[in-house]
């Protein structure tokens, strides 16, 4: 124990450069003379009474020579106690010198002209750029930011911002880091809460997987499922046409990467329905397509649905149903946003909802999900998020087969 405990203790000189370590002194705002006391907690933090004395003793002496006396001990009963010292913020520099540590304002300073040098370099990315002010905002406050140590997580997230075309995230681990597993063990949760903070792409409820998708880094295999007329053009030279396939077609996501709808002749109603069991259970027809959406569209996703909207006749109505909750709205709004202008929403009204409260669907609203749906402009579902406050509860898609 004895041995642990002298593990913990401080120089004299340490704890007055933490004393001093402080936002002020950081932001190069601290300046005078400082008049800490000295007691009983002190005596313990540097070893005792004789080695608080002995070292008070060195530093008086060899650090006045030629400072103008910068460090006075406020000496007691011929030296054998102090009652305070009185120090000049000026010091500072040369006790971390003897004490082979950087100086709390240097390492500032160094970390200022880290983000600054990476700020630059990211100047083409509104979102990057945000989030390297906010940084500079804290580190010119004086506010620690130990973790900027680790320059790699520059490295990372600037590849991140960077990334505009479709990669795996294990591959652009091993092309960024030099480890394919890399990213995800060290770096992934910092980068994701960077990306919900500052990312244009991010929306409520989206998960992990679904943000770093829009970010066009992809963990699994993307798919894209309908059931329709929908003929479908390959590298501008194979139609193919998924009319013979009435219970689903289902493309990969270098399909979408090289392929866009070409043609839906006698659609009139376009669907994109939400779960799973849902879409299986809706029947072939020629005059509407049924498009399954697990979540969260991906770019390639967005990019190859938005080319149906030239395909159809001004008549066409494009529909969305889903979960009667916050996410479901969420997924809505999104869908129409960037998909599908003209989307209505398809068995997602008040009176939907209040029919399958009455038969006992619902599910407890969850109390931080509440105060994000309280804050959520639900736009054409205000009626249903009124609903669910009012009821507390909300509808899993599944329940309305």
């Amino acid at each position: 124990m004895g041995r642990k405990k002298e593990q913990e203790h401080k120089t004299l000189a340490r704890w007055i450069i933490d004393k001093t370590n402080t936002d002020h002194y950081r932001a190069g705002m601290l300046s005078g003379w400082k008049h800490p006391y000295i007691d009983a907690d002190v005596m313990e933090i540097v070893g005792g009474r004789k080695q608080l004395l002995d070292q008070a003793t060195i530093l008086e002496n060899e650090t006045n020579a030629g400072k103008m006396g910068k460090f006075k001990p406020n000496w007691k009963d011929v030296k054998t106690s102090i009652k305070k010292i009185d120090y000049d913020v000026a010091i500072i520099p040369e006790l971390c010198e003897r004490e082979q540590i950087e100086d709390p304002r240097e390492r500032q300073l160094r970390l200022i002209a880290r983000v600054e040098k990476w700020r630059r370099k990211g100047q083409d990315c509104a979102w990057l750029c945000s989030y390297y002010d906010d940084l500079l905002d804290l580190l010119n406050r004086g506010k620690e930011q130990k973790e900027l140590e680790d320059e790699t997580f520059f490295v990372c997230i600037d590849a991140v911002a960077h990334q505009k075309e479709h990669i795996w995230k294990r591959v652009f681990s091993a092309r960024v880091l030099h480890n394919s597993k890399c990213f995800q063990k060290n770096y992934e949760d910092r980068i994701l809460s960077v990306l919900k903070a500052k990312s244009p792409f991010y929306i409520e409820e989206m998960s992990d997987d679904e943000l770093l998708d829009a970010h066009n880094i992809h963990s699994y295999a993307q798919t894209l499922e309908w059931k329709g007329t929908l003929q479908y053009i390959i590298n501008d030279e194979k139609v193919i046409d998924s009319s013979s396939q009435i219970y689903g077609t289902i493309i990969n996501t270098q399909t979408m990467e090289h392929a866009r709808a070409y043609a839906l002749s006698g659609c009139k109603r376009i669907m994109t329905i939400e779960n799973k069991a849902n879409y299986e259970d809706m029947s072939y027809r020629k005059d509407t397509l049924y498009i399954f959406c697990h979540g969260f569209f991906s770019p390639k996703e967005v990019r190859f649905l938005k080319t149906i909207c030239d395909l159809v006749s001004e008549e066409c109505e494009f529909y969305r149903w889903g979960d009667l909750d916050y996410g479901g709205i969420c997924i809505f709004q999104f869908i129409k946003a960037q998909v599908f202008p003209k989307l209505l929403p398809y068995k997602m009204s008040q009176e939907d909802f209040e029919l399958a409260v009455r038969e006992d669907a619902g599910i407890l609203l969850k109390e931080d999900t509440r105060n994000k749906l309280i804050r959520k402009n639900a736009g054409l579902l205000e009626p249903l998020k009124e609903a669910i406050l009012k009821s507390g509860l909300t509808i899993e898609q599944e329940r309305l087969l």
